[in-house]
């Protein structure tokens, strides 16, 4: 790995001194909060940190009224949704990555999203997680292994709940906080109730939520003719329903102990949906659907212990997640006068547990220093039924996977802390094997991750950065092992998949550098913020979920054919398409991201930009039937987007918003993706928000007012076309009623 060397240089100079001394933040920071971004425990100022990384607060989360995580991520740079437009579907991408490709942890917890190569495994999201829980969400775009192990190439989520002393405002006693709120564009009710009790020993928190959903909202087009059906849709079918409960304890013993223990469960589901949520399919087939069904429950304990030691800070934590997935798919199609029956049933399961063994040792001497150690172990399995015409078959069959690491991270200061270096080594090792395909050996590998992020303060209020960061993703276990074969619509040809055993890993390096500025208490601001990355990613090996044609040759081997129906070029037809998950090539991907913040007494304004390119080597062409090394635009790449948000305090108890996200078109794609309509136009969506907080006798009251896309603009989300994708959710009125005693 290129990246080794440099790190080892740097670690070997900084082996030179025997002591160090802990890191303290300028005093004109003090008020601006810290954030943990470079593993176990290790903090700094977001201004501070070689890295493109989004933090909101309470206040900013709940201003959205959303019930859905993914509405409130995507008003981030760089962060985007993948999957249905409707609500509880779609899932978090970061860089035009997703599913196994990001992590997502909720208080330290890994949230696993299970997928087959570009595609997920649950139609529906199966995070399961319930804003109104949130205290804060960090989101770190790129390279994260280093902290996280497999996966993260294209960033990290990670999610903080909150405790009885964020209701209670560290005040002891007992309360609660009721709240709901109602979304016009869905017909949605979302009910809430927080019980918290806070005591010299005791933290503790029971959260209990549901949220149910009717008919979609979406705006249809206005010149759509009689042949553009989905253009003419402007409600789209829906019921769905999400319930959460969690129970979140700490004890703290004395000064030195401490346990914190949760318990966490949640239920999706959503009946009655298109064919594989394709509006296309639902308009061709009426009498065909699916029903979706997700429960996940988690259980997490963790011991930490303080020592008086500086070198001594531990915790060790176990860790138990069970998720289970249903698809029903009921009806039928009508092929001339006799009916294809659909009716079939779908059952997986995916369970993880392990344990996390980390340490943060603070050293005193010449040059600040801290030192991160983590060792972690972790299993998973996971096996898939389904039935037909009351016989049971398999997909994936039963699987398992070990998983295992040891992660080093030092953070330092030199110069008179004005050069903040952030180095660490993580290696990880892997192995997947299948109870379904014993004929298969396992498969497993190693890899080490490097990291150096530096800092440099030129000035009190300039920063200049540079990190460089590799990345990894082990093949998953659906990518793995999966067999199936059936007749494709395409008459004459078979479609299959089959294991692929000897996938790669993919792996990333990424390199990024940019500056920041920053200023507080100035005549004209109370605070003026100022951060902008470029980064470079390359991605080898890319696993990618797209059909190969065949043909079977005079002995029997495979051969790219033409999809035909004549031979091309003289390339026989071919027989067979293989949507199996294989390593590709190459992914490319650059560009820019940009956050400002400007806070002066009562008002409060944040700008996010985001552009990115993305290439691919190595694409097998859908329409060719053939595999194009030359580099192309990816498919799957994101819009340019800007963020706009402005909050005014008219009042102690009275504030009003604006929201802007403006997006650029996306049509940087292949000449033939072009040729079928793929692309967006430019579009902007305006968001207002309002809240209210009630003195008196009524205190502890809050009414917050909002209207998302104000001007009820038809717009689509890159990647998509008009002819098979629906425009984006309508004018949406909210309202939401909080109470807290």
């Amino acid at each position: 790995m290129k990246f080794s060397y440099v790190f080892l240089c740097v670690g070997a100079a900084l082996s030179n001194f025997s002591t160090f001394a802990a890191t303290d933040s300028d005093k004109k920071a003090q008020d601006i909060e810290q954030i943990e971004v470079l593993g176990h425990k290790l903090t700094a100022l977001n201004q501070d940190v070689a890295s493109s990384v989004s933090v909101l607060s309470t206040e900013q989360i709940d201003r959205q009224q959303a019930a859905d995580l993914n509405q409130i991520l995507k008003t981030l740079p760089g962060v985007e949704l993948s999957g249905s437009v409707t609500p509880l579907s779609g899932q978090p991408a970061i860089r035009g990555l997703y599913g196994e490709r990001i992590y997502i942890s909720v208080d330290d917890v890994k949230r696993k999203i299970d997928s087959d190569g570009s595609q997920n495994i649950a139609q529906i999201n199966s995070l399961g997680i319930n804003p109104d829980q949130l205290k804060q969400i960090q989101v770190l775009r790129g390279a994260d292994s280093l902290t996280v192990g497999s996966g993260a190439i294209g960033g990290s989520i990670r999610l903080v709940t909150k405790d009885a002393s964020d209701y209670l405002g560290d005040e002891q006693g007992f309360g609660a906080r009721f709240s709901v709120t109602h979304q016009s564009v869905s017909d949605a009710n979302d009910f809430n109730a927080d019980l918290f009790y806070l005591n010299d020993v005791s933290d503790t928190v029971l959260s209990l939520g549901q949220v149910e959903y009717d008919d979609i909202d979406v705006v249809a087009k206005e010149d759509a003719t009689d042949d553009e059906k989905i253009q003419q849709l402007s409600k789209i079918q829906n019921k769905s329903r999400r319930q959460n409960a969690t129970l979140k304890n700490t004890w703290s013993f004395n000064s030195h102990h401490s346990l914190k223990t949760k318990l966490d469960y949640s239920k999706t589901e959503s009946v009655d949906q298109p064919y594989g949520q394709r509006l296309d399919l639902a308009i061709a087939y009426p009498t065909l659907a699916e029903d979706y069904k997700n429960d996940y429950l988690e259980g997490m304990l963790k011991y930490t212990y303080q020592g008086e030691s500086d070198y001594v800070d531990l915790d060790v934590q176990a860790f138990y997640s069970k998720k289970t997935y249903d698809e029903i798919t009921k009806g039928y199609i009508e092929r001339g006068t006799n009916k294809i029956n659909y009716d079939s049933n779908s059952e997986g399961q995916s369970a993880r547990k392990g344990i996390r063994f980390a340490n943060l040792s603070t050293f005193e001497g010449a040059i600040n220093h801290k030192l991160a150690v983590e060792l972690q172990y972790d299993t998973e399995s996971f096996k898939q039924t389904q039935w037909k015409d009351q016989q049971a078959s398999t997909y994936y069959g039963n699987s398992d996977a070990q998983n295992w690491s040891l992660s080093l991270i030092d953070q330092s200061t030199f110069f008179d802390e004005r050069l903040l270096i952030t180095a660490g080594l993580r290696f990880d090792a892997y192995e997947r094997e299948s109870d379904h395909f014993e004929q298969f050996d396992s498969n497993e590998g190693n890899e080490l991750s490097s990291e150096l992020g530096l800092t440099f303060k030129v000035t009190d209020y300039l920063n200049l950065y540079v990190k460089s960061a590799e990345a990894f993703r082990a093949p998953s276990l659906q990518e793995l092992y999966k067999q199936d074969e059936w007749r494709c619509h395409i008459g004459g040809k078979i479609c299959y998949s089959e294991p692929q055993p000897d996938l790669k890993p993919e792996d990333s390096d990424n390199l990024e550098m940019g500056f920041g500025l920053s200023w507080q208490n100035l005549p004209y601001a109370d605070n003026l913020s100022f951060k902008a990355i470029y980064f470079d990613n390359e991605i080898n090996n890319y696993i990618d979920n797209v059909p190969f044609m065949y043909y079977l040759d005079a002995d029997g081997e495979k051969q790219l054919g033409s999809p035909g129906p004549q031979p091309a070029n003289g390339i026989p037809v071919a027989t067979h398409r293989d949507y199996s998950a294989k390593n590709i090539g190459k992914l490319f991907s650059h560009g820019i991201e940009i956050e400002a913040q400007y806070t002066f007494k009562a008002i409060d304004m944040y700008v996010g930009y985001s552009t990115i390119n993305m290439d691919v080597e190595g694409m097998p062409n859908f329409f060719l039937g053939t595999i194009d090394y030359t580099q192309q635009p990816y498919a799957e790449a994101p819009a340019d987007k800007i963020t706009w948000n402005t909050n005014y305090q008219f009042t102690e108890q009275f504030n009003v918003g604006l929201q802007m996200l403006h997006y650029r078109e996306q049509k940087r794609l292949s000449d033939t993706y072009l040729e079928y309509g793929y692309g967006t136009d430019t579009y902007t969506v305006y968001n207002l928000n309002a809240k209210y907080q009630a003195t008196g006798s009524l205190e502890g009251f809050i009414v917050r007012l909002g209207v998302d896309n104000l001007t009820d603009k038809r717009y689509l989300r890159a990647p998509a076309t008009e002819a098979s994708d629906p425009a984006e959710l309508g004018r949406n009125y909210k309202v939401s009623l909080s109470y807290q005693f």
